[in-house]
């Protein structure tokens, strides 16, 4: 491959190390100084024959907090995902090799698979090399753009990131610590406590911005690193492509698989996401939340450079001629079985007891399973209602409410939301158990389809409720619909 000819450039490896250092010394040093002065004071203030009782047990506890908290633990490395061998992924571990020799590294010990857009490395132990690559990155790019992503990890071990890390992570844990056994949980906390508490939030958030300046430095000489390997071109489309695709698969996992997997059921997190990602306003959603990314500056505390820095970081640079290549996925052999494999690891020991359920069934496996245990746990609210009547139980629902959360009146909004999504749930259940069929493929809401005709019951209750949907115009709906008539709650069920 081509490679420009401007080389890498970040911060001196033996100035980080320096950096990191220093900084680790300097908490150190004021933790010490401020824990044994606390527990030397009352010891002087006895001797001298002025101690106090109370303060003598304040300041024992609060140094006695504070040289604890700054005792070094011990990190146990725990495999984030699943390990990958040559037989799965062949052609991914190859491309890793590559890179590896090509920035005259030695290569990595480990890969492994997780459920992420992203990937990081980092050291398992003394010397052992660590990759994480996400099996949705790989669904997410062009062989091209996993080279950049790759070549941009060796790019830290090239530039000696991971010889400063530790120092930094474990002087970050120990602030936190710190600050925690400073806290309380409640808030309920002494004037002494916040005082002493102070020195560490104030070194603390210095330690953060100077950390994240530096990270953000190695970030740029990673990047050019990348843009050595694919091209200024391949990095830019690698950046803008990750940054969509990790908002939209991070909006897809919590509103589209998670409620799958409550319910015990497993669906193809690929297949969903790509179905989720055809989706007209979500391509509309993630080109607006890109076009902001654009826009925004990084924070003093933002371990990466904006999206928008790191573009302007390398435009300068020549631009290529490569083109696109092909989908990164066709590295891995058997991209289901993978992602099997990796939902195990996400499941732990109940793995097995979720069973797989595809996206076409999920509006019934799924979302109609669980309306019908709505609908059972409000019977009583349901008796007597007809899809026709819905209206009636909508103006019911405040006074059910109140009564719902024993007249306090800061939680009727919630009960009174969850009355109204037990109404969508009823008349969902409702429909399909007179014929309708139920859809919730990813992206759109769940919907009842009966030939041509679709009705989103959810959507249609809460716009009743919000007055955006006359109660006329309901029961003309559901009257021209032939559903006026059909009963919810526990006589919806036909045997």
């Amino acid at each position: 491959m081509s490679a420009p000819s401007s080389p890498s450039a970040g911060p001196s490896l033996a100035g980080r190390i320096a950096a990191a250092i220093a900084l680790t010394i300097a908490f150190y040093v004021l933790a010490l100084v401020i824990g044994v002065g606390l527990i030397a004071a009352p010891i002087i203030g006895w001797a001298n024959g002025t101690g106090n009782i109370w303060l003598t047990i304040t300041a024992i506890f609060l140094g006695g907090s504070i040289l604890y908290a700054i005792v070094p633990r011990r990190s146990r490395f725990e495999p984030p995902g699943l390990r990958l061998t040559d037989a799965e992924a062949p052609g991914l571990l190859g491309m890793i090799r590559e890179e590896a020799e090509a920035v005259d590294e030695p290569p990595v010990d480990d890969v492994y698979l997780t459920m992420e857009i992203n990937a990081a490395v980092t050291q398992a132990s003394k010397g052992r090399r660590v990759m994480i690559v996400g099996l949705p990155l790989v669904e997410l790019l062009s062989e091209r753009e996993l080279r950049g992503v790759i070549a941009h990890e060796f790019g830290h071990y090239r530039g000696g990131d991971l010889k400063a890390g530790p120092f930094i992570w474990r002087t970050r844990a120990a602030i936190g610590r710190t600050i925690d056994q400073l806290s309380e949980d409640d808030g309920d906390e002494s004037w002494t406590q916040r005082l002493v508490r102070l020195p560490f939030i104030w070194y603390g958030k210095a330690f953060m911005r100077i950390t994240a300046a530096i990270s953000r430095r190695e970030e740029f000489a990673a990047d050019r690193c990348a843009v050595e390997r694919v091209g200024r071109d391949a990095l830019i489309s690698m950046l803008h492509r990750i940054r969509g695709g990790a908002a939209a698969f991070d909006a897809y996992w919590h509103n589209e698989v998670v409620p799958v997997l409550q319910v015990g059921r497993r669906p193809p997190v690929a297949e969903g996401f790509k179905r989720f990602m055809a989706d007209e306003q979500v391509r509309e959603s993630t080109d607006s939340f890109v076009a902001d990314q654009l826009k925004a500056k990084s924070d003093p505390y933002d371990s990466h450079p904006s999206l928008a820095e790191r573009i302007a970081a390398v435009e300068g640079l020549p631009a290529d001629d490569q083109g696109d290549s092909t989908p990164a996925i066709g590295l891995i052999r058997d991209p289901q079985a993978l992602e099997r494999r990796v939902m195990e690891g996400i499941l732990g020991e109940d793995a097995a007891q979720f069973e797989p359920v595809d996206w076409d069934e999920v509006g019934v496996e799924v979302y109609g399973v669980r309306a019908r245990a709505s609908v059972e746990q409000f019977a009583d609210f349901l008796d007597g209602v007809t899809i026709g009547t819905v209206p009636d139980a909508v103006d019911r629902i405040p006074a059910t409410a109140y009564e719902l959360v024993e007249r306090d009146t800061d939680q009727q909004p919630y009960a009174e939301e969850a009355l109204t999504s037990v109404l969508g749930d009823a008349v969902l259940v409702s429909l399909k158990e007179h014929g309708w069929e139920l859809h919730a493929p990813p992206a759109e809401p769940v919907s009842a389809a009966r030939g041509d005709t679709s009705l989103l019951p959810m959507h249609l209750v809460h716009a009743l409720r919000d007055g955006k949907l006359s109660a006329d115009e309901w029961r003309e709906r559901m009257g021209e619909l032939g559903v006026a008539d059909l009963p919810l709650g526990a006589r919806a069920h036909v045997a």
